[in-house]
């Protein structure tokens, strides 16, 4: 499997187009936890003008700079819906600019790695506020398979994503079930 480096630069670039029609209402806006997921915002919204909002379409990423206090995470999601969300102006919005080379799922699959999470810890600067700020970002080199093996992974992982949740509702659902089976049983046994 051949690799090709290139400076991640090369392959996002900035998205900035604002909420300057207010088209968006506060139902649009989102968050982003260390969980790398668009949440519902915990900011209070009352008075707050959605206008600089900055619109994160389908297919887009998000993330805050700001490191510190983040338990060693960046802050960063990928708007994996067909709904555009709409975040402060605060936070960063990129898209791939270069989908002919990379899959933003690929792409977000290397933002949820412990290593990446490291990588933008360590490379954060600043005294009481540190950031990971968008050169930074730039300048992550990243190994780049083949398209078509870049959506192989991402297939296999989706699989196992899925997978994962299947086995968690099983579990959930033996843990209701056991207690029955076993009462059931102990009744049968006094019979």
């Amino acid at each position: 499997m051949a690799l090709t480096k290139y400076k991640l630069g090369q392959l996002i670039q900035l998205e900035d187009e604002r909420n300057s029609d207010n088209k968006y209402t506060l139902d649009d806006v989102k968050g982003i936890s260390i969980q790398k997921i668009f949440i519902e915002t915990k900011a209070d919204m009352q008075d707050v003008s959605l206008t600089p909002y900055i619109l994160v379409k389908p297919d887009f990423f998000a993330y805050v700079t700001v490191t510190s206090r983040n338990g060693g995470k960046i802050t960063l999601a990928h708007n994996d819906t067909n709904d555009t969300y709409i975040v402060s102006s605060s936070y960063v919005v990129f898209s791939v600019k270069r989908t002919d080379l990379l899959l933003s799922d690929y792409l977000f699959m290397y933002f949820n790695r412990a290593e990446f999470d490291r990588y933008a810890r360590f490379n954060s600067w600043g005294s009481a506020r540190e950031t990971f700020d968008w050169n930074e970002m730039c300048n992550i080199q990243i190994p780049i398979p083949d398209i078509k093996i870049q959506q192989a992974i991402v297939d296999v992982y989706n699989v196992y994503i899925k997978r994962k949740s299947i086995n968690e509702q099983l579990k959930a659902q033996i843990k209701d079930i056991c207690p029955i089976l076993i009462r059931g049983s102990l009744e049968e046994g006094k019979a």
